[in-house]
């Protein structure tokens, strides 16, 4: 059977990466890093995932993927060829601008994307000594916590409630948006709301889905907007079976939310994630509750599916 080549050592990249191998289909992961498990490296958990996985596939690290004109590349040192379509992008978020989230002021040293810190703690570095992150997700409160341990003074600055279980962790949860950055040189204060608070460090810690090979299909949080690592996983395992799949009926999907993998699922497959945080949604004439910000549903096994979200 044809092979793949997997852009990004993440936990979907590896999820799928496994699925394939597992299915019988030939399979290379690459990562432009040099460690593996990109945003849940830190998420003890998830490295003993990510472990597991690398028992059955290997990853070639310090191997990045390059668009140039209307092809894509894979560049290694001293090397590089072009993908063909077989390719599958599983490069996770990216992390926001600081003009997207609104913040302002002078850009001195000390602010950082999130994964930026990541590499540094890889490396044994921290990013500074009195530390902000700003984000609401639980990435933000895993760095926030392996900063701590090493020795750090962090306060994580969420823009809604989410997140304020992260108080256990040590640090200072507020509840609030970083609107101003002030520094000579280096970062001095961030304005939050109303109130400076001093720090030396800002990391940006919000999230967007990063797909930087449009033509490509994609797995994980390049496409989907979650931060649960199962929904991320099976969103491996659905692509899997899908490329795997010899079956030529389908499932055509008719929905008023995003739906993955998209559309059309094979009739062998009939697994979708449904991405709707909190909702309620009719699945023909069968109601389901999204209790997180996605969920995975088994299709019937028909022609045709109506999703529809449930307005109460």
């Amino acid at each position: 059977m044809v092979g793949y080549t997997v852009i990004g050592a993440g936990l979907a990249g590896l999820s799928l990466a496994v699925e394939l191998h597992r299915l019988g289909v030939e399979v290379e992961v690459i990562e432009y890093r040099d460690y593996v498990g990109g945003i849940h490296a830190l998420t003890p958990e998830v490295g003993r995932i990510t472990s597991e996985l690398l028992s059955y596939v290997g990853v070639r690290v310090n191997t990045a993927a390059v668009k140039i004109g209307n092809d894509v590349y894979v560049v290694w040192r001293g090397g590089y060829r072009r993908l063909s379509n077989n390719a599958i992008t599983a490069t996770g978020f990216r992390v926001m601008t600081m003009p997207e989230l609104g913040i302002y002021g002078e850009r001195p040293a000390g602010i950082y994307p999130h994964h930026a810190v990541l590499d540094m703690l890889h490396y044994g570095l921290l990013p500074g000594k009195n530390v902000v992150i700003y984000g609401d997700n639980t990435y933000a409160l895993s760095l926030a916590r392996e900063l701590m341990k090493r020795g750090a003074n962090v306060k994580v600055v969420s823009p809604t409630e989410f997140g304020v279980e992260g108080v256990h962790g040590g640090f200072e949860v507020v509840i609030g948006r970083v609107r101003y950055v002030r520094g000579r040189g280096r970062v001095e204060k961030v304005l939050v709301n109303n109130e400076w608070i001093a720090a030396d460090t800002l990391v940006i810690s919000m999230f967007k889905p990063f797909k930087p090979f449009p033509s490509l299909r994609a797995v994980g949080q390049a496409v989907i907007e979650t931060y649960d690592p199962g929904i991320v996983i099976e969103s491996g395992r659905i692509m899997a079976k899908e490329l795997a799949s010899v079956s030529n009926e389908f499932v055509l999907i008719d929905s008023d939310l995003p739906v993955y993998p998209g559309s059309r699922v094979s009739r062998d497959v009939r697994r979708v994630i449904i991405q709707c945080r909190g909702c309620r949604v009719m699945v023909n004439d069968r109601e389901y509750v999204i209790s997180g910000d996605a969920s995975v549903i088994e299709l019937p096994d028909v022609d045709r599916v109506s999703i529809r979200r449930v307005v109460s």
